[in-house]
């Protein structure tokens, strides 16, 4: 029993040496890198616990390495997401398309325009079903002002024909 505690003592004792050595070691190493912030390194290198955890440079380089394997393969994943999204956005998109094509042709052939409201309309609800796909997978939708602007037109378009139908032109 005497011998765990004395164990357990000397630990104690030992560990801020460990600490001032690891930290000093993230100190003077952040110091050094050019172009990087100073306290940004320091912050990334105290967190990840096989950074906080080093003894030396190498130590470091495995854990910044290690740590930037992580979140590039957690990016290519998300750019992964992105592209399935994307895809769907371009069928959405083309969908679209169709629907106000056949409103014009409907416009420039004279049909009723209660038909040409109701392809105008469902076009322009189209760019909030990318607006999900992508909201659902990305943190930042990249196309958000685009789709807002494409919702827009369309709904524009589609309230001059909702106009049209109910006689008000």
């Amino acid at each position: 029993m005497q011998t765990l505690t004395m164990l357990f003592f000397l630990t104690l004792a030992m560990l801020p040496g460990l600490i001032a050595s690891t930290s000093s070691v993230i100190n003077t190493t952040c110091s050094k890198i050019p172009d990087m912030s100073y306290h940004y390194c320091v912050g990334v290198l105290s967190a990840e616990p096989t950074g906080a955890s080093a003894i030396d440079t190498r130590g470091l380089a495995v854990a910044t390495a290690n740590l930037t394997v992580h979140n590039v393969t957690s990016t290519l994943h998300m750019m992964g997401d992105l592209v399935l999204e994307l895809n769907a956005c371009i069928g959405y998109y083309k969908y679209m398309v169709d629907l106000i094509v056949a409103a014009v042709d409907d416009l420039h052939k004279g049909r009723d325009a209660e038909l040409i409201y109701e392809k105008l309309y469902k076009a322009s609800y189209t760019p909030l079903d990318c607006d999900i796909a992508l909201f659902e997978g990305a943190e930042k939708n990249p196309m958000q002002e685009e789709n807002s602007e494409n919702q827009a037109l369309a709904r524009i378009a589609s309230g001059i024909a909702f106009l049209m139908w109910h006689g008000r032109s």
